[in-house]
């Protein structure tokens, strides 16, 4: 039998090894060193808050009617619709006949139509003992509803009676 003078496969497979683990590590290194862009950071275009720029400091009127509302459209595209998810059951809402699932309509005479979820929150709340105006949309007809603001305090005190 003749012997062959060519390399085989087993020693060219460890130095193979050896570089590529060598590669691959450089590369990891490398990519752990670069820097991670997250949204906020600028990495990607911002898509926008649905309720308005909460980076805003401004710090809302104090008076409130004792609901939570909720920014909702049926689908993707269609004009979206601001609508009662929740009332304090000792609050001025519910006392004036607002409920779950009504949709608001205006705010004192003004269409809430085109304004952000922000913008609506600070014409619902306002100075404690004045009064707004709703139009929402029962579940059978349109209709107007006078709520007097009262403080958080005086809900949170309420609630503690209860």
């Amino acid at each position: 039998m003749r012997a062959l003078n060519r390399p085989t496969a087993l020693a060219i497979y460890p130095s193979f090894v050896i570089e590529s683990w060598i590669l691959l590590g450089t590369l990891l290194g490398l990519f752990l060193l670069l820097p991670v862009m997250s949204h906020a950071q600028g990495g990607y275009p911002n898509q926008g808050n649905p309720h308005g720029d909460m980076s805003d400091s401004m710090i809302p009127p104090p008076g409130i009617i004792g609901v939570a509302l909720h920014l909702t459209a049926k689908r993707v595209g269609d004009p979206a619709g601001l609508f009662i998810r929740a009332t304090h059951p000792m609050g001025p809402a519910v006392k004036a006949g607002l409920m779950h699932g009504q949709e608001i309509l205006s705010v004192d005479g003004q269409s809430i139509k085109g304004k952000t979820y922000r913008e609506v929150v600070a014409m619902i709340r306002g100075e404690i003992g004045k009064s707004v105006t709703l139009q929402v949309k029962t579940f059978s007809d349109v209709r107007e509803v006078k709520i007097i603001r009262v403080s958080e305090q005086m809900l949170a005190e309420e609630k503690n009676q209860i």
